[in-house]
């Protein structure tokens, strides 16, 4: 909706390990050289893109889930519910 927040559910689809955020240039040594940002799961190494794409050959078996929301105001975001008002 908005491309500079980024809203996902934060847990590893590999066993609900808790991903964090891992930006471009991170100093993280399980991260390759080449990282375009995105989250990282410390547990077992599962990465995500940008948009909570899992990367191939990870043990996560699918993408980080987005809920449903809005923006309820400039400042506020409504998680579980994406009818306009």
């Amino acid at each position: 909706i908005k491309p500079e927040v980024f809203v996902a559910i934060g847990i590893c689809t590999h066993l609900g390990c808790s991903p964090s955020r891992a930006p471009v240039g991170s100093a993280n040594p399980s991260l390759p050289a080449d990282w375009p940002g995105g989250s990282f799961c410390p547990c077992h190494g599962s990465t995500f893109d940008g948009a909570g794409r899992v990367f191939k050959n990870k043990p996560a078996p699918s993408n980080l889930e987005i809920p449903p929301y809005r923006f309820a105001s400039e400042t506020s975001i409504l998680i579980g519910d994406d009818a306009q008002a």
